[in-house]
């Protein structure tokens, strides 16, 4: 007796334990299974490589698992994250060439692994800085429904008074959220002109304003911005945002250095020897703090009501729903249908989320947008993603902690599961300014019962635990 029979034999003897009552309309008979009995090919493992299953059925490979039977797990980034395909991603713990002078080996306490005074970036490939640590995940974002790519930048600024120096970007609005410390973040002191040079009557706003944890502050495009620490004690660290897979800025000392010494002291209306002892070289995007450097210095005082400061991320959290049965998750976002005026104008959202220990985000998925998590405070959180494509039937997981970033692409469903002992803080970007997401609960109790039963070949699909 072959092994191709054997092997059918035994799909019949399953088929009534597997398949259940017949749902109404078409039923799903094990004749059928039996037709397939005859001249099937059947490779290795005893799976069919072709079944003639009815029109309106899915073929018998795709049937469920029994319960409790394994999904094969998929195994993410066994190579170099920055070479090929990886949902997460650690640009902290990476070797870095960090823009700070070679002769720097000063370590901040905090965070652990990252140069006092220094950047350190996650970008996608595209992005053609030799000095930033590229996350092959991030070519991934932007490629669906949403076309908003995105790139990011942790900053570390080690004393008071050290200072992100003067610049601009072409081609990308940032949102810097600030994870500890304290910063002054100053706009541009310019007022919006015509062609002509004449004032118009929309006025870029001066703004300078103080920020701390939770806090983050926007610039539009082409914006002039600087922020400085004025935190004696602690760093001012935090990541900066930005809508862009290849971003494109321009300090203002690095732009000053390249014009003609004389003709920029004749554009200033400044003697030339002042521009001739100003210092154009060694020049790095982290200035340190001036000698007489004070943070209650007057100049710049603060503005009362900052139209770029976004206040408070961390504050206002939302419950989710069915916290008796996930324990307890919170979620604050900020997006288009928020109604600032931030949030009208940028091309993604923000989220953050607070799960206390043991708790589930239950599983959903993005309906318009990709969603990049950084991982604020926790350690031991397990993301789940059901599959990586369309048919892929394999769960893959994995582990991150603190300030790893990770990916939930538009329409896979992802959970997390925070097994550590403390509670886990996430931010949460989208590359849509109002996204939407869909969790499987709702999907699930949305279905009409009779619908649920023929996807499942069941006639009552357990309606009496619907809801």
């Amino acid at each position: 007796m072959g092994r191709a029979f054997l092997s059918c034999i035994l799909l019949l003897l399953m088929a009534e334990e597997v398949l259940g009552e017949p749902s109404s309309g078409a039923p799903f008979h094990k004749s059928h299974l039996a037709d397939t009995c005859q001249g099937e090919e059947f490779n290795d493992d005893n799976s069919l490589l072709q079944v003639g299953a009815p029109p309106g059925h899915r073929s018998w490979p795709q049937v469920a698992p029994p319960p409790n039977s394994a999904t094969p797990a998929r195994v993410y980034c066994e190579d170099d994250p920055t070479k090929g395909y990886c949902p997460f991603y650690s640009p902290l713990r990476q070797s870095i060439n960090a823009e700070y002078p070679p002769n720097n080996t000063q370590y901040a306490e905090f965070p652990q692994g990252v140069l006092a005074g220094t950047l350190a970036w996650a970008v996608p490939t595209k992005d053609s800085s030799p000095s930033h640590s590229k996350w092959a995940g991030l070519d991934e974002v932007g490629r669906a429904l949403s076309p908003t790519s995105l790139s990011f930048g942790f900053f570390n600024l080690s004393a008071p008074g050290s200072l992100r120096t003067p610049h601009w970007h072409s081609n990308s609005a940032e949102v810097s959220y600030i994870i500890s410390g304290r910063g002054r973040i100053s706009m541009t002191k310019l007022p919006h002109r015509d062609i002509a040079g004449a004032p118009v009557s929309l006025r870029r706003p001066t703004e300078t304003f103080a920020v701390g944890p939770g806090d983050a502050f926007y610039a539009p495009v082409g914006y002039h911005h600087y922020f400085e620490s004025i935190d004696p004690t602690e760093n001012l660290f935090g990541l900066a945002i930005f809508d862009t897979d290849n971003l494109k800025t321009f300090d203002f000392p690095q732009v000053l250095r390249v014009m003609d010494r004389e003709f920029l002291a004749h554009v200033l209306n400044i003697p030339n020897s002042v521009v001739d002892s100003w210092n154009f070289y060694n020049r790095t995007v982290i200035d340190p703090a001036y000698p007489d450097y004070s943070p209650s210095r007057t100049e710049g005082s603060l503005t009362v009501h900052p139209d770029f400061k976004i206040r408070g991320i961390n504050r206002g959290l939302v419950p989710s729903p069915r916290q008796d049965l996930h324990g307890r998750v919170a979620t604050h976002t900020i997006s288009k249908s928020e109604g600032s005026t931030y949030s009208r104008i940028l091309n993604f959202a923000l989220g953050y989320t607070e799960m206390a220990p043991g708790a589930l985000l239950e599983p959903y998925w993005n309906d318009n947008a990709d969603e990049v998590f950084m991982v604020i405070e926790g350690s031991e959180l397990k993301v789940s993603r059901a599959g990586s494509s369309p048919g892929d039937n394999k769960t893959g997981t994995f582990m991150v902690g603190r300030y790893d970033l990770f990916l939930c692409e538009t329409g896979l469903t992802c959970w997390i599961n925070n097994n550590g002992k403390s509670k886990a803080k996430l931010l949460r970007i989208w590359n849509n300014p109002q996204p939407t997401l869909t969790n499987v609960y709702d999907a699930y109790y949305g279905l009409p019962v009779d619908v649920a039963g023929t996807m499942f070949y069941k006639q009552r699909a357990h309606s009496q635990f619907r809801r």
